[in-house]
């Protein structure tokens, strides 16, 4: 099955979703899993998508 660019999002978002609830894991939340995560979102912007989260850590990417 070929990844379409669709896809791709799909599977980012999908991604950043469980990299959020093992962000929320620990409380406080480990440093090392935030600047992970932080690392993601950068690069999906430096790719040229902007993204939200909603309350409930639900990621969507957006191609700018």
């Amino acid at each position: 099955m070929r990844r379409t660019p669709q896809i791709i999002v799909k599977q980012t978002e999908e991604w950043l979703d469980e990299r959020w609830r093992i962000l929320w894991m620990d409380n406080p939340p480990r440093q090392a899993d935030l600047s992970y995560y932080n690392g993601a979102i950068k690069a999906v912007e430096f790719l040229g998508y902007s993204w939200k989260r909603d309350e409930n850590g639900k990621h969507t990417i957006i191609k700018d």
